[in-house]
């Protein structure tokens, strides 16, 4: 994660090597979250997974 925290969300970023992927879903979710005032943030471990928690604004 700390290789790459601050290209996660970034558009056309890709951290495996599959072909039919483009690397634009993170970068869409993230600027539909915080356009909306609401935050996103992640949690990774190498062969365990990854976290996504989501807060919103109300």
């Amino acid at each position: 994660m700390e290789k790459v925290r601050d290209k996660i969300f970034g558009l056309y970023e890709k951290f495996h090597s599959n072909i039919d992927s483009n690397g634009i879903g993170l970068y869409l979710v993230y600027n539909h979250i915080t356009s909306l005032g609401g935050r996103i943030a992640v949690e990774s471990k190498i062969n365990e997974g990854a976290t996504f928690t989501i807060s919103f604004k109300y």
